[in-house]
């Protein structure tokens, strides 16, 4: 599109030209001919619009959307600023177009505006790869493989998901239920929060009686936690799910960068450790390859 702009710019400014030198007088022709400013720049410009892979590379900083409260994938952990398993991947990807890597603090509700507006390159935490999503971004290769599943307290009683009748289910806000969990417990009670780490404590301090995110994050949760005895997940009940790197629609080369960087992370082995980094004790069920 870009080129055909810029064709028709310069075949505007060529009969411009032309038009100069039919009717201008021999001696005015020359340089004057040219000097019709916004069809001149217009004919330089558009055919050298850059993408975002030139973009990034120019600008020598890659940025990425990051959460504050969002572990393991991006979170704030003290002096040490914004870290996590995106965060890691991310320098990775910073690292293969050699520039400095960059960090924007975002929640949920910005992620795709701050994609499709330029403010940042990349949402680096743990965004589900959804078909809804994907009419407006485009995503990497997944980086974490791990089911939908639903966290409760043993204290609870609660083992099945028909047991969620009446009851309270932690999300993180912009997240969805599935319509099978819904047809199943009709009268179950959502209760919104801003990032996983908040709907964990709800859930450890009895604010609400389930939490329902991917299983590895669950677990992790739960793993990490002074009483991981305390927690169980709720059985036969199992959705797909697969996460990535969030980036903004249409720029082919950049997302092919972005794939080819996490794909030799995975080929070397460097995808593992930084996996066993943030993820520890728990196994890593997956491997990073092709879609």
């Amino acid at each position: 599109m870009t080129r055909r702009v810029g064709k028709i710019a310069c075949n505007s400014l060529t009969a411009w030209a032309k038009a100069r030198r039919r009717f201008c007088p021999r001696g005015q022709r020359g340089v004057r001919a040219f000097a019709h400013p916004t069809l001149l720049l217009l004919c330089l410009a558009l055919p050298a619009m850059a993408d975002k892979l030139d973009d990034v590379k120019a600008r020598g900083t890659l940025v990425i959307g990051v959460a504050e409260a969002s572990p393991p994938f991006s979170f704030r952990d003290g002096e040490r600023g914004i870290v996590g398993y995106d965060v890691d991947l991310s320098a990775a990807v910073a690292k293969r177009l050699n520039v400095s890597l960059s960090k924007v603090t975002i929640i949920n509700a910005e992620r795709i505006p701050s994609l499709r507006d330029g403010k940042v390159d990349i949402v680096a935490m743990g965004m589900s790869r959804t078909p809804t999503r994907a009419k407006d971004i485009d995503f990497s290769v997944a980086t974490l493989v791990s089911p939908h599943k639903i966290l409760v307290r043993r204290d609870s009683g609660i083992t099945r998901v028909e047991a969620l009748a009446g009851r309270t289910l932690a999300l993180v806000r912009s997240a969805s239920v599935d319509q099978d969990l819904k047809d199943a417990v009709p009268t179950l009670r959502i209760v919104h929060f801003d990032d996983y780490q908040a709907c964990f404590t709800a859930l450890q301090d009895k604010r609400v009686d389930s939490f329902l995110a991917d299983e590895l994050l669950l677990m992790r949760f739960a793993a990490r936690s002074e009483a991981p005895q305390d927690f169980a997940l709720i059985a036969g009940y199992d959705l797909s799910r697969t996460a990535g790197f969030g980036l903004k629609k249409n720029e082919p080369r950049f997302t092919d960068l972005v794939n080819r960087t996490l794909l030799d992370l995975e080929a070397s082995g460097e995808a593992a450790k930084i996996f066993d980094t943030w993820f520890a004790p728990l196994k890593r069920p997956f491997q990073i390859k092709p879609d």
